[in-house]
């Protein structure tokens, strides 16, 4: 398309300057009838490079509609699932207890959540409960398959896919331990208990900042593709800044 319409813009601009120099300097039936004919190839040219426009920019300017419409709805989708990571300690008590639980919100910012987390924390492995496991499947396979999903974002959601697991029993010495529960509008679980009974793990081992950063690589995703495309950040409410 490119190449197309420099070509033709290059023919018409020559077209342009010779056809003054062939009306004045030859004045023969022939001449006026052959600049006659140029004059008018040159305005078929015209229409035709006004026609290639139209369409380039009509089709183009479709297409990224329907992107951004993918990306508002995806946008929808992961803030009505809500992340939680519990953090059980090693107490010698009866019953475990978790230490502290702390959120995940798609329009929080990532360096707000690792600030609460020790360097140990970060870095350990993280253990699915069921919830968390089918959000993470669910989402994953929900948004990446939108058609007019921009494939940058489509590869980062697919970051959290869980597809193949193995339940765990983890004896109460081997903790502290962190566990990623969901909830959302599809399903509730609210019981942050420490049932050992609903430990998975991936097959494709995460830690705790492995997901952290797959989750808000999402976000970074979008935020890019905004750039990309020239777009105004102010407009998104995903806390960006």
């Amino acid at each position: 398309m490119k190449t197309t319409l420099k070509y033709s813009f290059w023919i018409i601009f020559v077209l342009c300057l010779l056809l003054p120099y062939l009306a004045n300097t030859c004045l023969k039936d022939f001449a006026i009838t052959a600049t006659t004919m140029l004059s008018g190839l040159c305005g078929l040219a015209t229409l035709y490079i006004a026609i290639l426009l139209y369409d380039r920019y009509g089709v183009e300017s479709k297409t990224k509609e329907r992107e951004l419409k993918a990306i508002e709805e995806s946008i929808i989708e992961l803030q009505k699932v809500h992340f939680v990571l519990c953090f059980y300690s090693d107490s010698e008590e009866g019953e475990t207890s978790n230490d502290y639980i702390i959120p995940l919100v798609f329009q929080s910012k990532k360096d707000d959540i690792t600030a609460h987390i020790t360097p140990e924390g970060l870095s350990s492995v993280l253990y699915y409960k069921t919830s968390g496991m089918y959000a993470c499947s669910q989402l994953a396979e929900s948004i990446s398959s939108k058609v007019f999903l921009p494939k940058s974002i489509a590869e980062a959601v697919k970051q959290l896919s869980v597809y193949k697991y193995e339940p765990q029993n983890i004896p109460k010495e081997t903790r502290p331990l962190t566990a990623l529960f969901a909830s959302s509008d599809k399903f509730l679980n609210s019981n942050v208990s420490s049932d050992d009974a609903d430990l998975n793990i991936p097959e494709l081992k995460l830690s705790v900042i492995g997901f952290i950063d797959a989750y808000f690589g999402i976000k970074e995703s979008i935020v890019e593709w905004y750039k990309d495309n020239g777009l105004d950040l102010s407009k998104l409410n995903l806390n960006v800044s």
